[in-house]
């Protein structure tokens, strides 16, 4: 009897060892024999506990003890082998502990499991903190993994264990502060969203201000869903025009109410909307300050919505854990409003922590802003007054995996040829970023898909995955508790990985490869995030006649023609119109460039390049392609020409010979 006793104290933390070694002696005196108290079990050290079991689980010892005791017997009524399965095998003991007569009412058959299983089950011996993490974790309510069996709550905890010491490259423990907080506190996260074009933050550098000085800044602000809490967790996302991404965080301090719509001519009106009141602990400006990208959301969270339609929608367990460390991961921001580097001196062999690699491809239709957003959006979050840490290339057809990687050539020197191992430009920039790990580095590629993709990335393929990278600590050296892969390169022999540090962005023309004939194995490791023609950034130009000539019905059309003609991949973009402003340009632009695009999209079939042109439709003085006939008597004399027959031939007017008429008949045919 005092055995099991002591087998049932073992786990407890909240009763101390003196008190149990006392009970235990007591036990054991009942049998008239004597038992050291300075036994090696009775140790401070063996009944110190290692969790806690709560109140009741003290209070209904003796019902543990009776479970307890019921479960030794059913266990030596089994044969041999029998026992052997259940002693051997951590599912096969958890099954049969947890089939037990009144076993789900007992905290036993969560702590005997941890003590002879470590490795496979948690340090928890509630149930309902169980549920409360899988829910707190994961996208399943609570009231649905009641329903499960305790294996299977002990196989999705242990899932989810392994996945998060992926993540963070340790081992983890669910009561630790930084993973308790995500799971006890049952608060809901939402999503709010602000569109600079459409609401000025008057306050915004107030607000900014008054979270860098430890203040919180009070708000009401737009949320379409009525489910908000006070004491719920809000993030504040910047959309419409860039840079998009999280700008603040803080919590509701008012549940969803009516008020007069925030657009005066609509109160005016008498329209109502909901708002919530929010105190945010934490406001950046995007365009001075680092934000969480909203590329990087959803690069790493691809199933939660986070460029919302309206403020206020619901963020998931996983995308809001994910979130949460990204906007932790963020420098921070000093009392002189200055982004604050760690410190030097500290002596920490750690970088601070940085967000999870960046693998995306920006692809479209040409003339859709793919590298205008490469080096706009992109390009300066990887400059600053130390130098530029990135590297541009552009992918071509003679491109080898020598140019990116590593390669040998030929140095002379004194006259004597030699040949060298180079480091390529992938290698180059990794060697940069392990000597800062503290620092995001960008490999910019443009037209990517104009290489041999196979070819080019070679073995590296693989090490571009996020869970292969691998993470550097201050001194250039590989942490040791991190997972990522390195190869052996075939040239230098060196060992190679990938640094965490190093984003891959990439641009791709979908007139020249569709994504879908894309090498596989870049398209599963990267992001792929489309654009497409925008004609509402257009709006009307005068033809020099007082006359308008719609820009934005004149791409539409265009484009919908080329979509049924060709495909949607081979359609216009609206920069090739965007910085047109007079009738001249637009010639030039029509004779240049619109005109060299449709013939390479047709390979020179005059007849379809006229429909989009609506050339078909109309007199011959407002065609932009003429169709001409060729007489085989002209040009075959004394031949039979009705043997060769008459030909066609076509002919592109002159710039100077396009009218505001000739174009605008494009999206305006005549009756």
């Amino acid at each position: 009897m005092a055995e099991s006793l002591w087998l049932t104290l073992l786990f407890p933390s909240n009763v101390g060892a003196a008190k149990k070694r006392e009970n235990v002696l007591e036990i054991w005196s009942w049998s008239g024999e004597d038992l050291n108290a300075t036994h090696p079990l009775l140790a401070d050290g063996v009944l110190g506990g290692i969790g806690s079991a709560g109140t009741a689980y003290n209070t209904h010892r003796w019902r543990e003890l009776v479970f307890l005791i019921g479960a030794l017997r059913d266990f030596k009524a089994r044969d041999g082998s029998e026992r052997e399965q259940i002693g051997s095998d951590p599912w096969a003991f958890s099954g049969w502990l947890s089939g037990l007569p009144e076993a789900r009412h007992r905290q036993l058959i969560h702590i005997l499991p941890h003590l002879l299983f470590p490795d496979t089950f948690e340090r928890i011996s509630s149930e309902r903190d169980k549920r409360l993490i899988l829910a707190g974790f994961g996208d399943t309510p609570e009231k649905e993994i009641k329903k499960w069996s305790t294996v299977e709550i002990d196989r999705a905890l242990l899932n989810l264990r392994r996945r998060l010491e992926k993540e963070h490259c340790a081992d983890i423990d669910f009561y630790q502060e930084e993973f308790e907080s995500q799971w006890k506190n049952q608060t809901k996260n939402w999503l709010l969203s602000w569109n600079p074009s459409r609401w000025t933050w008057d306050t915004l550098a107030a607000d900014r201000a008054a979270t860098i000085s430890g203040e919180k800044a009070d708000n009401r602000w737009r949320c379409s869903s009525s489910k908000p809490r006070e004491g719920d967790r809000v993030f504040l996302i910047r959309t419409g025009i860039p840079p998009k991404g999280v700008v603040a965080v803080g919590k509701i301090t008012r549940a969803p109410y009516e008020a007069e719509h925030w657009e005066q001519a609509r109160a005016d009106a008498g329209e109502t909307t909901r708002f919530v009141d929010v105190a945010f602990d934490s406001v950046r400006d995007a365009t001075t300050d680092e934000i969480v990208p909203l590329e990087e959301l959803q690069s790493r969270e691809p199933d939660q919505e986070w460029n919302p339609q309206s403020s206020g929608i619901e963020i998931k367990a996983k995308a809001a854990r994910s979130l949460e460390r990204l906007w932790k991961a963020l420098p921070q921001i000093g009392p002189d409003g200055t982004t604050q580097e760690d410190d030097a001196g500290s002596g920490d062999a750690s970088p601070k922590k940085l967000a999870p690699p960046l693998n995306l491809i920006l692809y479209g239709p040409p003339g859709t802003g793919k590298t205008y957003r490469l080096k706009n959006d992109y390009l300066p979050r990887y400059r600053d007054e130390a130098g530029d840490r990135f590297e541009f290339v552009t992918f071509h057809q003679s491109y080898a995996y020598e140019d990116f990687v590593e390669g040998i050539r030929p140095v002379t020197e004194n006259g004597v040829v030699t040949y060298e191992v180079r480091p390529g430009v992938l290698k180059r920039l990794c060697d940069r970023a392990r000597r800062a790990p503290d620092k995001r580095f960008a490999l910019f590629i443009d037209e990517i898909n104009r290489g041999n993709v196979a070819k080019i990335f070679g073995e590296l393929i693989t090490l571009l995955e996020v869970d292969k990278r691998i993470r550097i600590d201050a001194s250039g050296n590989r942490l040791a508790s991190c997972k990522g892969l390195e190869v052996t390169l075939p040239y230098s022999g060196e060992r190679f990985g990938v640094p965490a540090n190093v984003d891959v962005i990439g641009t791709m023309n979908t007139a020249d490869r569709s994504i879908a004939l894309l090498d596989s194995a870049l398209r599963r490791r990267f992001r792929f995030e489309e654009l497409t023609p925008k004609p509402e950034l257009l709006g009307p130009i005068d033809d020099g006649e007082g006359n308008p000539i719609d820009l934005r019905e004149l791409l539409r059309v265009m484009n919908d023609r080329l979509s049924r003609l060709l495909h949607r991949d081979q359609t216009l973009g609206h920069s090739y119109f965007y910085h047109v402003k007079s009738f001249d340009e637009l010639r030039r632009v029509f004779a240049r460039e619109i005109l060299p695009f449709l013939q390479e999209a047709f390979y020179d079939d005059w007849r379809q390049i006229r429909y989009v042109l609506a050339d078909q439709a109309v007199e011959e003085e407002l065609q932009l392609v003429r169709a001409l006939t060729q007489s085989a008597a002209v040009l075959f004399p004394k031949a039979d020409p009705t043997e060769i027959g008459d030909g066609e031939a076509f002919e592109i007017i002159r710039e100077d010979d396009i009218t505001p008429d000739a174009i605008r008949k494009i999206y305006e045919p005549p009756e």
